[in-house]
């Protein structure tokens, strides 16, 4: 087998469907079909039960299929060398991020990016964990910032950094000190995402964990909406601490930590199996764990 055909078969193993691992591969259906069949005739083997519903891989096709995930894997190890050896970073770089991240420390890790690595054309899309993952899977990002591990084997994670969640309020809310607990907090006007968030999921499990019940004045998953409503005295959200900015705070809003629940989060970065990173994307994704750790990360994952 070749690498294109290494590179269908894990495709149509992991959709089992000829026309979403041709969507996935940006090919035509007839292509995919074709080097599968050429597979099974080169061999004498046959990998696939076809049905009307599907297809299916049967146990051949299990037992090659993680020496294909191997191969992949060392494949993109062996580009990333390759590319590092060579000193230069160029070429395109699509990334997919979350509201929280897009909202406040993107544009100075853009910024510096782009200073040190001027030959590198980055395009960023902001989107919600399953928009993000839809878009990793049809190839169209390089790589995507999420929230928590997918548990999806056509997708790989790195874990990126471990940040908390913070209060923010404005300024004319009666808060002493720079922490809140949340049973001072219930005594706020919230604005909270949505319950099929994954923040506010995670925000209520560590709430019900501490004994204690949120109810929220306005659940909105616009950050925009929530950042114009916690500056009225009074309001106040709770968001990762990357998505506050310096620009936040200096108009008129304060960042305090939550404590009793202190709730944190782990972010990762997504990449498609089939898709090699690139030594631009591992750049950019170490720009970003630092700017995590600045906007109140608590660690930087490995």
């Amino acid at each position: 087998m070749d690498l294109r055909q290494i590179q269908y078969f894990v495709a149509l193993y992991e959709e089992k469907s000829i026309t979403k691992a041709a969507r996935r591969l940006h090919v035509v259906q007839p292509a995919v079909s074709m080097q599968i069949r050429r597979i099974e005739a080169d061999y004498g083997v046959t990998l696939f039960e076809r049905t009307t519903s599907g297809v299916y891989p049967n146990q051949a096709a299990n037992t090659v299929y993680p020496m294909c995930l191997e191969v992949l894997a060392n494949v993109e190890k062996l580009r990333r060398t390759l590319r590092h050896g060579s000193g230069k970073i160029d070429g395109t770089l699509n990334v997919g991020v979350p509201p929280s991240i897009a909202h406040g420390i993107l544009a100075g890790v853009l910024m510096d990016f782009q200073q040190r690595y001027p030959d590198v054309q980055i395009a960023v899309s902001e989107g919600y964990s399953a928009h993000l993952v839809d878009w990793l899977l049809q190839g169209d990002l390089d790589f995507a910032v999420l929230g928590e591990f997918e548990d999806d084997r056509r997708l790989h994670c790195e874990p990126l950094a471990i940040e908390e969640l913070r209060v923010l309020t404005s300024t004319a809310t009666p808060v002493t000190g720079d922490s809140i607990t949340g049973r001072e907090l219930q005594r706020l006007k919230l604005i909270l995402p949505s319950t099929k968030n994954l923040i506010r999921i995670l925000i209520d499990a560590e709430f019900e964990r501490a004994g204690l019940t949120l109810a929220p004045s306005m659940e909105v998953d616009s950050l925009a909406t929530v950042f114009a409503a916690a500056r009225q005295p009074g309001w106040a959200s709770i968001l990762p601490a990357a998505a506050i900015s310096d620009a936040d705070l200096d108009r008129g809003m304060r960042s305090l930590a939550l404590v009793e629940p202190a709730i944190r989060r782990t972010l990762v970065a997504s990449f498609p199996t089939l898709k090699p990173s690139s030594a631009a994307a591992h750049e950019f994704l170490k720009a970003l764990k630092w700017a995590v750790l600045q906007a109140g990360g608590i660690e930087i994952l490995a």
